[in-house]
């Protein structure tokens, strides 16, 4: 026991000896009764002023003095009779009751002392940190406060970012504690330590080895590691309150990093708008020139030896696919920066009709099955914009429908939606690109664009319906959602 814990003992049986040498001065004089009640009071000061074990000491020892020097017979521990042993005992059990009593107050006053004090501290460095324009400078202050506390000998700090765990307080750690962090992160289980009521608990699997602790967090991890003793309650209620602290900071950081990824994102989107329909307009008029030559050069009147107009016919086609790229480019840059779109009743079968129609020359050799009823309820669209919607799943479906294959459009309606679908023979997507098909520039084939889909992704979004690609029995089908009207369309 060191000096200054055995200090208040000692106090105690001073205390115990000066009050017996006053109750001896005054009994000598005086004829007064009931002074034993000196040392209750003597019990009292001790547990209020240094707590329950002082307190107990002062009472044992009250309890032998009092007997030795005041009880017959006098110099000795031998009691006479049942009256003063009842005396004795008496005194001995007030004395314990009152210590523990007052020490029981100083306890929990000293633990509302403390309470306050730490509540304090801890809302002036939730404030520091908070107003720290740095996540990674607030972290740092809740580091450096943590390794204060009794026993605590390093507190570290991580940020999950991509499944891999980064330290930003608290120091270098080891490649084996970030796989441990990551561990405990990825699994949502802390490792050696857990939170309860507040409080950080620790949990060592070898009382005398000091090894690190994992709390993951909901963006990263905290690393505890106490040496050689423990924190006491007020130390490990600081300790978890500097985790939920350090919790709140690490999900200010990636709400900050997501935000700055999203402007990045948006700049990226507005920058390739752009550049696509700049690209667009510059190009069109000059394949619009090359087509029309085209056109005058492959008339019978040119001239021209078969072989030659075979070759221009080619030259043709392939500009006239140009064209259809450059237009599908137009389109999308239209549909991204938020094209107004003209909405009108609209018979559904009026609209595949047209479709159909647009693309007769390219779907002369597959087999196509229409199943629209003409009594569907109209549907409130763009004209336009899902006339192209529906060109692009035909051309899609005519692409990969093998020769003389099937293609099949149908559609039906409930709750306030149409439901159509398009779908083909040819052979199904694989499960992993059933998303990835709608993305701009993505394609199956190398020859393709990448932009019809994307293109009826946007469109049907842009009304407020849904797109999805899905596997059947007899190859893939793409469904996609339509508001109805709310009037009849017109005929």
């Amino acid at each position: 026991m060191t000096m200054r814990r055995a200090a208040p003992y000692v106090v105690a049986l001073a205390g115990a000896v000066a009050v017996t040498a006053a109750i001896g001065l005054v009994s000598t004089r005086f004829q007064v009764p009931g002074l034993s009640a000196l040392y209750l009071l003597l019990v009292l000061w001790l547990g209020a002023t240094w707590g329950r074990g002082p307190a107990v000491a002062g009472s044992v020892a009250a309890f032998l003095l009092y007997d030795y020097f005041f009880v017959p017979p006098v110099g000795t521990f031998t009691v006479r009779g049942p009256s003063e042993l009842l005396e004795l005992i008496v005194l001995l059990a007030v004395a314990l009751v009152t210590g523990q009593l007052a020490g029981s107050l100083r306890r929990t006053q000293s633990e509302a002392e403390a309470l306050a004090a730490d509540e304090r501290a801890m809302y002036e460095l939730a404030t520091a940190a908070l107003r720290s324009p740095e996540v990674t400078v607030a972290l740092g202050l809740l580091a450096k406060r943590a390794v204060r506390l009794e026993g605590v000998s390093r507190f570290a700090l991580m940020a999950m970012d991509s499944g891999h765990a980064v330290a930003l307080a608290g120091g270098e750690l080891t490649a084996d504690e970030l796989r441990q962090a990551a561990w405990a992160f990825d699994n949502g289980r802390s490792v050696g330590a857990a939170i309860s009521n507040g409080s950080v608990r620790i949990m060592r699997t070898r009382p005398e080895a000091a090894e690190p602790a994992y709390l993951p967090l909901a963006s990263g991890v905290a690393l505890i590691k106490v040496e050689h003793g423990h924190p006491d309650d007020s130390g490990l209620r600081m300790l978890g309150a500097l985790v939920g602290l350090a919790g709140l900071l690490l999900d200010r950081r990636r709400a900050v990093l997501e935000a700055e990824r999203a402007r990045g994102f948006e700049a990226s989107d507005r920058l390739k708008a752009a550049i696509l329909s700049s690209l667009s307009h510059e190009l069109k008029s000059p394949i619009a020139s090359l087509r029309a030559g085209l056109t005058a050069l492959t008339a019978p009147q040119a001239g021209l030896q078969p072989d030659q107009r075979e070759l221009l016919l080619d030259l043709d086609g392939q500009a006239n696919r140009l064209d259809r790229l450059v237009g599908d480019m137009l389109d999308l840059s239209r549909l991204e920066a938020g094209v107004e779109l003209d909405r009108e009743p609209h018979r559904f079968a009026d609209l595949v009709g047209s479709a159909l129609h647009q693309l007769r020359p390219d779907l002369k050799s597959r087999e196509v099955t229409v199943d629209v009823a003409d009594d569907l309820p109209p549907v409130e669209v763009d004209e336009l914009q899902v006339g192209r919607v529906l060109a692009n799943l035909l051309e899609n479906a005519n692409e990969w429908a093998p020769a003389g294959g099937k293609i099949a459009v149908g559609a039906g309606a409930g709750d306030g939606m149409l439901t159509a679908w398009v779908e083909n023979d040819g052979p199904a997507i694989a499960p992993t690109d059933l998303e990835r098909v709608f993305d701009t520039f993505w394609t199956r084939r190398a020859r393709g664009s990448g932009l019809g889909l994307a293109i009826c992704k946007r469109v049907v979004e842009a009304h407020g319906g849904t797109i999805r690609a899905e596997n059947r029995r007899r190859g893939p089908r793409f469904t996609f959602t339509l508001p109805l009207a709310r009037v009849p369309a017109t005929r």
